[in-house]
């Protein structure tokens, strides 16, 4: 077998031929393929840029297609081979491979990103999981288990479903809801979410102040209230007292005012240890799509942004906001109750994005003690101060987005 022959079989086995040239880290944007360029750089000259340096700073094209045709591959494929269904036609309507590429996306010199696109042996693809156009992604599967736990804990059970299972339900699709719970507890561990609030971290609470008002403003008024007065809130069940907080004063009075004239009483609290906390305004940063070896970890990563958009989001006060809780709520006692940092210690409280001041931050902190009195001991009441607010620009001078 001659060497082109063989060089040919094996570019059909892989799916792309290897280009010839160099190309220098400045030539592509995505910081992965960046260092794949500087570990393998060979030359001083890029033959894109045409720049030229002392050490070598140039790297075969080569060495980039193993990373940029596996994302390929894992998002796409040959219609024939992903299984497609053809009659008079692709059931899944095939593009071309500069658009795959530009979907991904590759962001690179024009010249190397066209030399990229003819280098793949097929012309054609289809969206493919696991090279099977009806397939999905593990954050889609993570998503579908999240929506069927959602419409199951609204709408079918909302007690005791730590004993239903799937073949108990009229939706084959449906999951037994215990899962979501376990997927959510895994990731969190497998990506070491739980992080540490310091000691003496300021922290802020506010109270609509009406007329009427006649209750002192102290330590009293300004915590969690009893439990028989708990109303259901977007990470507590009703008559389940937990304390809702906020890193920024102006976010605490985002989250209680709806307009002018009003006014609100402010208090600051303080952190009395180190706390653990679960941060979801703090991710970590998805890895490359390019980057194989971390595939898992960003689609793990893709489905939490996804949780965290879904608990936070704005919730219409329409009298029936108590049931688009339900889903945030079994989720936040959960952690509370069940998830453990280490064998001996559980988590204090959750951070979230405040779904009506961008930017800003909330803290909700879990009991220390569930007796009929709850104890929240991981901060300590600091001072208090009343704030009035006669107009819009008085109100949205204080409250306004970071």
């Amino acid at each position: 077998m001659g060497q082109a022959k063989r060089e040919m079989m094996e570019a059909e086995d892989r799916g792309w031929y290897e280009p010839e040239g160099h190309v220098c880290s400045d030539c592509v944007e995505d910081e992965f393929l960046k260092e794949v360029i500087r570990q393998h750089a060979s030359q001083r000259q890029c033959d894109y840029c045409g720049r030229q340096t002392r050490a070598h700073s140039a790297a075969p094209v080569a060495v980039l297609m193993h990373p940029i045709g596996s994302a390929v591959f894992y998002y796409f494929n040959d219609p024939t081979q992903a299984g497609v269904p053809y009659d008079q036609g692709w059931l899944s309507t095939p593009t071309g491979t500069q658009d795959v590429l530009m979907t991904l996306p590759l962001a690179c010199h024009d010249q190397l990103f066209e030399q990229i696109a003819q280098a793949f042996v097929h012309t054609e693809w289809v969206p493919a999981a696991g090279g099977h156009w009806s397939s999905s992604h593990l954050n889609e599967e993570l998503s579908a288990l999240w929506d069927s736990f959602v419409n199951i804990i609204k709408y079918e059970i909302r007690f005791f479903f730590q004993h239903a299972s799937a073949a108990k339900s009229a939706n084959p699709w449906e999951h037994d809801p215990r899962h979501i719970l376990l997927t959510i507890d895994r990731l969190v561990k497998r990506l070491k979410l739980p992080s540490r609030l310091p000691e003496k971290t300021s922290l802020f609470r506010a109270r609509i102040r009406s007329e009427e008002a006649d209750w002192a403003i102290g330590a009293e008024q300004m915590g969690a209230p009893p439990s028989e007065l708990a109303r259901a809130g977007r990470m507590n069940p009703v008559g389940i007292s937990y304390l809702y907080l906020a890193f920024e004063h102006e976010t605490a009075l985002a989250e209680v005012l709806s307009g002018p004239p009003c006014a609100a009483a402010i208090a600051r609290f303080e952190t009395q240890r180190e706390l653990r906390i679960l941060d979801l305004t703090h991710l970590p940063a998805e890895p490359s799509i390019f980057d194989e070896a971390r595939r898992p970890e960003r689609e793990s990563l893709l489905f939490l942004e996804r949780f965290v958009e879904e608990i936070s989001q704005p919730v219409r006060k329409d009298a029936r906001e108590h049931i688009d809780y339900v889903p945030s709520q079994v989720v936040c006692e959960y952690l509370a109750l069940v998830f453990r940092v280490s064998r001996n210690r559980s988590l204090d409280g959750i951070v979230y994005p405040s779904a009506v001041r961008p930017g800003g931050r909330n803290l909700v902190l879990f009991p220390t003690e569930r007796g009929f009195t709850r104890l929240f001991d991981q901060v300590e009441f600091q001072t208090a101060w009343e704030r009035e607010f006669a107009d819009w620009a008085d109100l949205s001078a204080s409250v306004g987005a970071i």
